[in-house]
């Protein structure tokens, strides 16, 4: 059901002395941890009990995050309700979307044009990142973010920007920037965590790929692959790749980035990143999603097959 955030933050406020569970994606990144860590804190202070989970580890480098360490991958049950964020979809929740839909009282709080408005309670707010929703939840709950919160919440809005250089970002994303900050938000180590400090393996699996880039209509096309072997001989683990489709956009030529990821045999997480074509829908081709100008989907096949595939895909929404 189609809801306002406002009517999400009445809603929640009825469950102060009970208890929620909060979702998030499988492959978890900064915003899918930051919204979720964040909406922890602000129901922790309206004396809401509340339990993380993703079904999928936590990658390493959001441990600085408080809280982050205790995100469940197992359910234990005995909720009131149940609330998804920065998620297009309940499928994307993994071994966790039987338990999440299992709830009475579902929310879902997300920024993914592509959501398939899958709760009792659905709110879509097309914002750079999901974080800017949940700092705009806690206003409507009449709580102020603390330090811990902020810092979560700001760990989405720089990551899902791309530190403010993505397309999607507004002057509103600024603002929500700048008033967590003056709440105490740890910029300078969200940004070193996020984008400096990586290990000798990442730097050897990104000198991989990189050196084996592909370039397609025109150079117009650039598509970066990683595969299993590169994962096995650089010793890095495949969180590690984030950020790796964004050297491929810095090419001057390049107006549609795909990354291939393959996890296992024929079978290939794919990313999208667009200067200006419409993404959503080419991952849409392939039963995937996102947003306009940054999407992912999961692709099968034999290799060149699946290049072949996602390039003809690409052409058909580029001018």
């Amino acid at each position: 059901m189609k809801a306002a955030l406002s009517a999400i933050a009445a809603e929640l406020k009825k469950y102060a002395g009970k208890r929620v569970a909060v979702f998030m994606h499988v492959r978890p990144d900064g915003d899918a941890v930051g919204s979720a860590l964040g909406l922890q804190c602000a129901l922790e202070t309206l004396n809401v009990a509340c339990d993380v989970y993703c079904a999928d580890p936590v990658p390493a480098k959001f441990m600085f995050l408080e809280g982050a360490a205790e995100i469940r991958r197992e359910f234990s049950g005995g909720y009131d309700a149940h609330f998804a964020v920065d998620c297009s979809d309940a499928a994307r929740l993994g071994d966790l979307a039987d338990a999440f839909l299992s709830a009475k009282e579902t929310f879902n709080v997300d920024h993914h044009v592509s959501n398939a408005r899958y709760a009792k309670f659905d709110y879509v707010g097309e914002k750079a990142s999901n974080s800017e929703n949940v700092f705009e939840l806690f206003s409507l709950l009449g709580v102020t973010p603390s330090a811990r919160a902020a810092t979560a919440l700001l760990t989405g809005v720089i990551t899902d920007s791309g530190n403010f250089a993505h397309g999607n970002t507004t002057a509103e994303t600024f603002y929500a920037a700048a008033k967590l900050k003056e709440r105490g938000a740890d910029s300078y180590t969200i940004n070193y965590k996020m984008f400096k400090e990586q290990s000798a393996a990442r730097a050897k699996l990104f000198g991989m790929a990189a050196a084996n880039i592909r370039y397609f209509h025109e150079n117009r096309i650039g598509l970066l692959t990683i595969t299993r072997e590169m994962l096995e001989k650089s010793g890095a683990k495949a969180d590690e790749t984030e950020g790796f489709i964004d050297f491929l956009m810095g090419v001057d030529t390049v107006e549609t980035g795909i990354c291939m990821m393959e996890v296992k045999d024929k079978t290939y997480k794919v990313s999208f990143r667009s200067k200006k074509a419409d993404v959503n829908a080419v991952a849409s081709l392939f039963g995937g999603g996102g947003h306009v100008l940054a999407s992912g989907c999961m692709a099968g096949g034999y290799y060149e097959d699946v290049v072949d595939r996602l390039v003809c895909a690409c052409k058909r929404f580029m001018d």
